[in-house]
């Protein structure tokens, strides 16, 4: 099993009903005071990584990467150079700090001590961040086109520290996004039954 099997995965069903709600039921169990109270238990596949020790250190890389080019994405918002005040060349940049904030949702939520996961946790967590890496490469490089076609047309070929700076940053942004995927890509997963995990794990 790969990363990129639910890369394409509709995240809103046509009912617009939460789309993991099928893989839990409601049960009734019994605390250490003997009260009743109402808990959801998973009943879908849960996904392990294989080679747990090798993957954690490369979650561990992916979170750093995410940081790192969560922040190189902030400082090139806000880096004045000579087209930061285009719409053309910052819509693009704009648009891409939605991905990489659920970027670093996502590595925040990744299994760093390895235990198995639920298929929402597997969701939210390397298919979230691959589907963020992406958009923040696509609109980083969007922003790298557009700055040379605004310089084109306007026959403005200078080019200052703040400009050649802002370059810069948005090659590191997209080259540290695919870096991400490529990590991403690498990890290996298994599926569990239900029944492979203790079961006390699947309630909530």
């Amino acid at each position: 099993m790969g990363f990129l099997d639910n890369l394409f995965a509709r995240s809103n069903p046509a009912t617009g009903r939460d789309p993991y709600i099928s893989q839990f039921d409601i049960i009734e169990v019994t605390d250490s005071r003997g009260r009743v109270k109402k808990k959801a238990r998973y009943k879908g596949v849960w996904t392990v990584m294989r080679e747990a020790d090798l993957s954690r250190g490369k979650l561990i890389f992916a979170l750093l990467l995410a940081i790192l080019l969560a922040a190189l994405d902030l400082w090139a918002v806000t880096l004045t150079h000579l087209s930061s005040g285009q719409l053309l060349v910052m819509i693009p940049l704009l648009i891409g700090l939605m991905p990489a904030l659920y970027l670093l949702f996502g590595a925040f939520s990744l299994p760093y001590k390895g235990r198995p996961m639920r298929h929402d946790q597997y969701m939210h967590s390397f298919i979230r961040m691959s589907r963020s890496s992406v958009a923040v490469a696509v609109c980083a490089a969007m922003a790298v086109i557009l700055s040379f076609i605004y310089r084109a047309t306007t026959g403005n070929w200078q080019f200052f520290t703040e400009d050649i700076l802002f370059l810069v940053l948005l090659c590191a942004v997209t080259g540290f996004a695919l870096g991400v995927i490529f990590l991403l890509r690498s990890i290996d997963f298994a599926e569990l039954p239900n029944d492979a995990v203790p079961y006390e794990q699947s309630i909530f």
